[in-house]
């Protein structure tokens, strides 16, 4: 690829940001076998959340041959046409294999769908133009674990626009990534393992900046085994950014209210159905409303 082909198109608290013009070919993802629902072993399948009747499959891209799951290294994704970001990520994370890699930092469509149902530019860029961040669902880290060479592919595989929403620029560097690094310290064993899924909430009242309409809220949905009960548990989280696309102005990220919510709002909220994990939230039976207030990591309520 030519420096003609990648546009700089944001500096901001990250880095320069770039955009591949052309789409990487389907050849590029070539063995990549995406999220896998056994990842935390033969007792603990977890499989991709089913898609709800609210959500109509022909706002689901489609890949060749019909089926929907972008498989990426270590994760996978599901995008929806008509606001162009993903419904949901769904990532395996091996504590135990992590690796640092630096930062990719260019992104770029993928061509196993339409560019057209992909967003990479319009309300993303500098914050003091009232713009946003684009936001990893997978975090960057999430998927960099195994032999360095996996850990790379899996690092640049995370900036592709089917991967990210629009969030308050400094959001995704604070709590709402230390409780997957909290979660994975509770998981069983040395072999620390835990299955993420995280997305937004698409409703049809989001407000608008810059032609796109702008999810108010993200979830997380994460699923582990237990080192307290030695079973599958999943724990769900909230977080808001309303408070700034109300006013412009958030002060820290306490503004951005994060929660924990029982699996049940966030499918209600989602149309998502997380059926291998029926029963298995911490907070199964808590009514719908229930809310846990997240200002430090210790508020999380983890397995008895």
């Amino acid at each position: 690829m030519s420096d003609a082909d990648i546009q700089v198109v944001s500096s901001s608290w990250a880095g320069i940001q770039r955009v591949a013009a052309t789409p990487k070919p389907p050849e590029f993802f070539k063995g990549r076998k995406g999220y896998s629902p056994a990842f935390l072993g033969k007792d603990a399948h977890v499989a991709l959340p089913s898609i709800g009747e609210s959500i109509s499959m022909d706002d689901i891209a489609k890949l060749e041959d019909g089926s929907f799951e972008l498989r990426y290294q270590h994760f996978s994704t599901v995008q929806c046409i008509s606001r162009r970001m993903p419904l949901y990520s769904a990532c395996n994370i091996d504590g135990s294999k992590s690796k640092n890699v630096p930062r990719h930092d260019t992104w770029s469509y993928d061509g196993r769908i339409g560019k057209e149902y992909q967003m990479l530019r319009e309300a993303y860029g500098p914050q003091q133009d009232g713009k946003f961040s684009r936001g990893h669902m997978t975090r960057r880290q999430d998927p960099n674990w195994g032999p360095l060479a996996t850990a790379q592919r899996a690092n640049i595989d995370t900036f592709f626009a089917t991967n990210a929403c629009p969030q308050w620029q400094p959001f995704n560097d604070g709590l709402w990534g230390d409780l997957e690094d909290y979660v994975l310290g509770n998981a069983q064993g040395d072999d620390k393992r835990i299955s993420v899924f995280t997305g937004p909430i698409l409703r049809a009242g989001d407000a608008e900046r810059f032609g796109i309409r702008i999810p108010r809220d993200f979830w997380k949905v994460v699923a582990f085994i237990s080192e307290a009960t030695g079973e599958l548990s999943a724990i769900a989280y909230l977080m808001s950014q309303g408070a700034y696309l109300d006013s412009g102005v958030a002060r820290d990220l306490e503004d951005f209210g994060t929660s924990q919510r029982p699996l049940a709002f966030i499918e209600a909220e989602t149309g998502l159905r997380f059926e291998s994990l029926q029963g298995r939230d911490v907070l199964d039976g808590a009514d719908l409303a229930f809310v846990q207030p997240i200002r430090r990591l210790a508020d999380t309520k983890l397995p008895a």
